[in-house]
């Protein structure tokens, strides 16, 4: 049987010096990731670079996942980080990535609460242009079963009841997409990141992940917390507003939101408690009785 343990702390300047990188300065470790460790460093050129290690056992999978998107997303030029080095560090999937400068488009709402209709509807943009992206083929090859199955065995007859739509899979489809993983510079769209849920699949899956996360996943603490709660309605106004001026109309994701909650809720179960993580139990309780009642307006008991 294989060893799922991971080492509780890793040494960047080991881990880059592993993958090539003997002179760095400025190693800053960057908080928010929930499923990988991640720096900031600057190389002697003075360009800044990101160093993301794998820590959770099914790394292999999510850093399959990841790069190969993101290979997707270079050839589209779509703004995402550019791998320049993948190898491995103790074990562990490794990537060196090009530094989108700015900061998480929640963040920039937060410091500038006036920009947030600007800012929503970018939110929405940048999902119209990932969802006209053809996916890799590797990505392709086991959807749509592979994601579809993500929303964990309590929630099977979710996942059938989605087969039963017969989904697509001719859309580049994030599954994660959402206020804190779009960077911004300004009002520059500078990176969409953490690509490590993506997959082959069907827009109205990746439609219902973001409703359900805007609607119902916790806010990370800090003074703004109850503005950006009262404030989800009318981020997800604007984001529909930029997706439709780029994609058309919307198509109807509400048969897929159920399921979608389910795929959320199996994530942030098996993270809570962990450093960094924000949330409670009680957010999952209310978050458990959001998905029931989806399911139910969706007639699966």
């Amino acid at each position: 049987m294989a060893d799922d343990s991971v080492p509780t702390s890793i040494d960047p300047r080991r881990a880059l010096a592993a993958l090539g990188y003997e002179s760095v300065s400025d190693i800053e470790q960057v908080l928010g990731g929930w499923e990988t460790l991640l720096w900031r460093f600057t190389t002697p050129d003075a360009r800044e670079h990101s160093l993301r290690v794998y820590e959770l056992p099914r790394v292999r999978d999510i850093a399959w996942r990841e790069r190969i998107a993101l290979d997707a997303c270079a050839v589209a030029g779509l703004p995402a980080p550019r791998i320049e080095t993948a190898g491995e560090f103790e074990g562990l999937p490794a990537l060196v990535l090009s530094w989108c400068p700015g900061k998480p488009l929640l963040s920039a709402i937060e410091s500038r609460p006036w920009s947030m209709w600007g800012l929503g509807r970018t939110f929405g943009m940048a999902q119209a242009r990932v969802h006209a992206v053809a996916p890799p083929a590797e990505l392709q090859a086991n959807a749509p079963h592979d994601w579809v199955s993500r929303a964990g065995k309590q929630y099977v007859a979710l996942s059938e009841h989605v087969l039963s739509l017969q989904p697509a899979t001719d859309s580049l489809i994030h599954m994660d997409f959402h206020p804190l993983n779009l960077i911004v510079e300004g009002a520059t769209l500078t990176g969409i990141i953490d690509w490590s849920g993506a997959a082959a699949g069907d827009r109205r899956a990746d439609l219902a992940r973001t409703v359900a996360t805007l609607v119902a996943a916790p806010v990370p603490p800090g003074p703004l917390s109850p503005l950006l709660n009262v404030a989800r309605k009318l981020i997800i106004r604007a984001w529909r507003s930029g997706y439709e001026e780029t994609a058309g109309p919307m198509p109807d994701y509400r048969p897929f939101l159920a399921w979608a909650g389910a795929t959320l809720l199996d994530e942030i179960e098996s993270l809570i408690g962990r450093p960094g993580v924000w949330g409670s139990e009680k957010d999952v309780e209310r978050f458990r009785g959001l998905v029931t009642v989806w399911a139910r307006e969706a007639g699966v008991s």
